[in-house]
């Protein structure tokens, strides 16, 4: 019986720090109401610093590898929730143009199915999309999936500015499926 009554205060300590956990990472707030959250909309940010990154679901077999700089060639990265940065006007093209086509997965909607999935892909000079693959799952691989169809059914993309002087653009975006 000692063990029993020494166990509890680390049982209770467990729960607190799961509803802790379930608060901070669900719709749910400690008061008890629910966050208001879009209708089947996506938001395309920049990956969280602290999200945990899981086994990549790959369309190639590994990230386009880096452009020499010695053959004259530039690339950077940017990512499509970014705002103030050296390409925000090209890259407010390209979230117009992905909003315009993206749509929830029609399984996903019917199992009702939620998740942030965030891909990365890679525009060349001439607008052309060099590869794409998923960096955090959604957990679902039918919204991982819509993501990446959303991307390639946008491409071609616009060509690279010149005054970029880049050959090649990775971009990051985070495609976050919620319903209400």
């Amino acid at each position: 019986m000692t063990a029993k009554k020494f166990l509890i205060p680390f049982v209770l300590a467990s729960l607190a720090g799961h509803a802790l956990v379930l608060a901070l990472t669900t719709r749910i707030d400690m008061t008890g109401g629910s966050r208001a959250e879009k209708v089947m909309t996506v938001e395309l940010k920049a990956p969280q610093e602290k999200e945990t990154q899981r086994e990549p679901h790959r369309r190639e077999d590994a990230p386009p590898p880096p452009v020499s700089m010695a053959a004259g060639f530039r690339e950077d990265s940017a990512s499509l929730g970014s705002r103030n940065g050296p390409y925000d006007s090209y890259l407010i093209e390209i979230r117009q143009k992905i909003e315009q086509i993206w749509s929830y997965p029609p399984e996903a909607l019917s199992l009702k199915t939620e998740g942030n999935a965030v891909i990365r892909f890679t525009i060349n000079a001439s607008g052309a999309l060099a590869g794409y693959y998923v960096t955090s799952t959604s957990g679902s691989p039918v919204l991982d999936e819509g993501a990446l169809a959303v991307v390639r059914a946008a491409a071609p993309y616009d060509p690279l500015p010149a005054s970029f002087k880049l050959s090649r653009l990775h971009i990051t975006a985070t495609f976050s499926y919620r319903m209400q």
